[in-house]
C-alpha cells in the first residue's frame, strides 16, 4: 500500500509539504511584517507634514501609509494619545523630469522623482529614512486635465514604492 501510494504521487507531495514547513520552523524563519510590526508596535499614529505644492496628493499619501500599516504591519492606527509610536511623514520634494518629446519639442513623457522622509522613535531609538520613488507618466497636449490627472497618479505610484522601501528598511533594521 505504501508503495502504490508513494508511485501515485499523493504520499510523496505530502511528504515534501512537511518537509518544507519543518525546514522553515527548524530555521527560525519570521516573514518581514513581524519585525516590522516589532519596530512600530501595535499601535501607531501618523503624523504627516504637507507637501504645500501638491496638499493633495500629499493627503493621499498618508491614506496610502495607513492602508501599509493596517495591512502589512499589522498594527491598529490609532490618535496621538493612545498610541505605541508616532510615525512622522514629510513629503519633502516632488519632481518632474522631460523624459521624451515630440518632433516640434513639446514634452509627452515625464518621469517624477519623490521624496519622502519616514522618522519615529521607538524604545529610546531614532529611525529616519529617506526614500525616492518614481514613475512616469504621459502628458496630453490636447487636454491639461488629462495629463494633471496623469501626473497625480504618478504621484501616488511613486510614493508606494517609497513606501515599500521603508517597510523593508524598517524589517530589516529591526532583523538584526
Amino acid at each position: 500500500m505504501f508503495i502504490i501510494l508513494w508511485r501515485n504521487g499523493i504520499l510523496r507531495h505530502k511528504v515534501i509539504v512537511f518537509c518544507v514547513l519543518i525546514c522553515f520552523m527548524g530555521c527560525g524563519y519570521r516573514p518581514m511584517a513581524y519585525y516590522a510590526n516589532k519596530a512600530l508596535g501595535d499601535k501607531v499614529y501618523v503624523r504627516l507634514q504637507l507637501n504645500l505644492e501638491n496638499t493633495e496628493e500629499s493627503v493621499q499619501i498618508k491614506d496610502i501609509i495607513n492602508e501599509a500599516i493596517a495591512s502589512r504591519f499589522h498594527s491598529q492606527l490609532t490618535n496621538e494619545n493612545d498610541c505605541d509610536t508616532v510615525l512622522e511623514v514629510q513629503v519633502q520634494n516632488i519632481q518632474d523630469n522631460v523624459i521624451a518629446t515630440n518632433s516640434q519639442g513639446f514634452a509627452t513623457f515625464y518621469r517624477i522623482y519623490i521624496d519622502i522622509k519616514f522618522h519615529f522613535n521607538r524604545d529610546g531609538r531614532d529611525f529616519v529614512f529617506f526614500n525616492q520613488g518614481y514613475y512616469d507618466y504621459a502628458s496630453s497636449l490636447i487636454n491639461p486635465i488629462v495629463t494633471y490627472n496623469n501626473r497625480s497618479s504618478a504621484i501616488l505610484e511613486a510614493s508606494k514604492q517609497s513606501i515599500d522601501k521603508f517597510i523593508s528598511q524598517v524589517g530589516y533594521s529591526m532583523a538584526f
